[in-house]
């Protein structure tokens, strides 16, 4: 996981301010002379908190970047209806599964 300064305060106020980013980078794994090491990237999810333009969406939006792509983050909107539906079980947590370890 990866947070700019507007999510690292909204980690610890429990609620993300406009302008959060959220980065989620799922890599393979392979073992190497006993130990586990990253091999190559299978996606980046990004969320990006805006109350403005996702009112109905809890205020963020959400993009997905497979196939090392940088510029295409489009979900199909089957798809990003269950990023919503799935986020919204954390809706006391501002949407947020992953919380700050300190």
């Amino acid at each position: 996981m990866y947070a700019n300064s507007k999510a690292l305060e909204g980690y610890e106020a429990g609620i993300f301010p406009d302008g959060s980013i959220l980065v989620y980078e799922l890599l393979d794994t392979t073992e190497a002379s006993g130990a586990t090491i990253e091999a190559t990237r299978k996606r980046v999810d990004v969320m990006v908190k805006d109350s403005q333009g996702f009112e109905d969406k809890g205020g963020w939006n959400f993009a997905r970047f497979r196939n090392g792509s940088r510029s295409d983050g489009t979900i199909p909107p089957d798809d990003k209806a269950c990023c919503y539906r799935c986020h919204g079980q954390k809706k006391n947590h501002d949407f947020v599964f992953s919380e700050f370890r300190k």
